[in-house]
């Protein structure tokens, strides 16, 4: 059975000197949230979008967050502009066989991702058997 590279999932990474509780109430069930804590007067939240679409491929996640923060009321968009940190975090399986993964995230996305002030971050998993 061959074990190719694949894309895996689009991570949102935020962290903030404020409570994200009322962008996370705003979300509502559009994501799941992997991650919500607080260390040391700063905040974390991973969110992850919700449903089986999740993992389609990255130019589609890309555009569903993008979407979501489009629709940001005012108060929560000032949450998310008061992010000292805002990640656009894709993460993928690195497998072991040929074909190599080609994923380009065209111009159009990220201008749209530099638009709301968050940065990429790629992650790649070494292949596992089980």
């Amino acid at each position: 059975m061959a074990a190719l590279s694949q894309f895996l999932n689009l991570d949102v990474v935020l962290k903030s000197n404020s409570d994200l509780g009322a962008l996370v109430r705003h979300l509502d069930q559009r994501v799941f949230v992997l991650s919500d804590q607080k260390f040391e007067r700063q905040f974390f939240l991973v969110l992850e979008l919700a449903g089986k679409d999740s993992a389609q491929d990255a130019r589609w996640c890309t555009q569903q967050f993008l979407t979501i923060i489009d629709d940001f009321q005012d108060a929560v968009l000032d949450l998310w502009k008061g992010c000292t940190s805002r990640t656009f975090s894709y993460g993928f399986e690195g497998g072991c066989d040929y074909p190599a993964l080609n994923t380009t995230i065209n111009a159009d996305l990220l201008l749209q991702i530099g638009r709301v002030g968050a940065d990429i971050g790629i992650t790649v998993y070494p292949y596992r058997t089980d």
